[in-house]
């Protein structure tokens, strides 16, 4: 009895070893096919990438969202590897997405597949985020995005990735959204605040007062100039990046700041008014292209200097 209980025993440990083994023979074949395939589509100049996703998933999450209106994510997709190493033909993809029940999400112009072609190196598609309007999120609360590209020409290779949107602090905030090789980053600045601020005293009212939103939109043209929700002021090194002076927020910005450099003046500082319950977006040119100043999804500390008053 002894005997057949031992060599009960010793059936189920080589099982077990024999198992064990299978298992690491399946996973290190898994690995080392992968690797092969890997190697083989990029010996075969077949680069297909994005700013946002990856092969093995990425995830991105954005705090100190407002919870309110829409959002726009923009997913930047590239056929190279570096500025010499770029796949040799197109490259279809498809694109599929789905978003949290606390959401609705749709793509821009209905795209559901795109092209990289071997002229532009590059192709775009955006998707926004909406909250409807009988839903109210509150601090804390996420949405999540769920983002899938495929290729199918010439090869196959999947990218994916999930994007969350955290609602935050009520009050301001700002990213820098950039990627390799991209001329230019773009820098997002988002006001929750639902109030004015009388910054110069006119009529009834006193510096430092609170006005809500309905109340300024009955003022007047001139008595609004005395208000801001909020004052932002970004400075930046012209060395690195350089503002676009066509920006409409550049066209209304004062308190502007410059530097000479080989004799000629760059803007390195400005401030502008913000509205409220509002966000706009920047754009500065790179002196570098191959630089990321992606923030806080990227980098510990921010190319741009932001403050608020």
């Amino acid at each position: 009895m002894i005997k057949k209980i031992k060599e009960k025993k010793k059936y189920i440990l080589v099982v077990s070893i024999i198992l064990l083994n299978c298992f690491y023979v399946l996973t290190a074949g898994r690995y080392a096919y992968n690797e092969i395939k890997n190697y083989f589509v990029r010996t075969n100049k077949f680069y297909f990438n994005c700013d946002k996703l990856s092969a093995s998933g990425s995830t991105i999450e954005m705090t100190n969202w407002s919870g309110v209106g829409s959002y726009t994510v923009v997913f930047n997709m590239n056929n190279y590897s570096n500025s010499l190493l770029k796949s040799d033909e197109n490259i279809e993809y498809d694109i599929s997405y789905q978003c949290s029940n606390n959401v609705v999400c749709s793509i821009e112009d209905n795209k559901t597949n795109g092209t990289i072609t071997t002229t532009t190196n590059s192709d775009s598609f955006t998707i926004v985020i909406s909250v409807p309007s009988n839903v109210v999120l509150q601090d804390m609360d996420a949405v999540e995005l769920y983002v899938e590209t495929t290729s199918r020409s010439p090869y196959v290779k999947k990218l994916y990735g999930n994007f969350r949107l955290v609602v935050g602090h009520y009050g301001l905030s700002y990213e820098i959204e950039d990627s390799v090789n991209s001329p230019y980053l773009s820098i997002k600045n988002t006001n929750t605040l639902d109030y004015y601020v009388v910054k110069t005293a006119f009529g009834n009212y006193n510096v430092g007062a609170q006005i809500d939103m309905e109340t300024y939109q009955a003022l007047t043209a001139s008595e609004k100039q005395n208000c801001a929700s909020a004052i932002i002021t970004l400075a930046f090194d012209p060395n690195v990046i350089l503002l676009d002076m066509t920006s409409e927020f550049y066209q209304n910005a004062f308190n502007i700041q410059t530097t000479q450099i080989n004799n000629h003046n760059y803007i390195r500082a400005f401030s502008f008014k913000i509205d409220a319950m509002s966000s706009n977006n920047i754009k500065f040119y790179k002196k570098n292209v191959s630089n990321n100043y992606s923030y806080p999804n990227g980098n510990a500390t921010s190319i741009i200097t932001v403050t608020y008053s």
